[in-house]
């Protein structure tokens, strides 16, 4: 596997995405991978009013083997 870097304009349905620490992420993603082993990832989320709220997530059913 390569991955190619390109800008968020760029970025299409079905494309998979390389994520690193503390990365700014503009849109919601479907979580395939995480190096925690127990599959969970921590992401801050902020709205438009300035709110930020740290949300857990959880790698998609079955993806965590594979």
């Amino acid at each position: 596997q390569t991955y190619v870097r390109k800008h968020w304009k760029d970025v299409r349905v079905g494309d998979f995405i390389k994520m690193r620490c503390n990365e700014i992420v503009p849109a919601d993603i479907l979580l395939l991978f995480s190096s925690d082993p127990s599959g969970i990832c921590h992401l801050e989320t902020a709205s438009l009013d300035g709110e930020t709220n740290l949300k857990q997530r959880h790698v998609v059913k079955g993806f965590s083997q594979q």
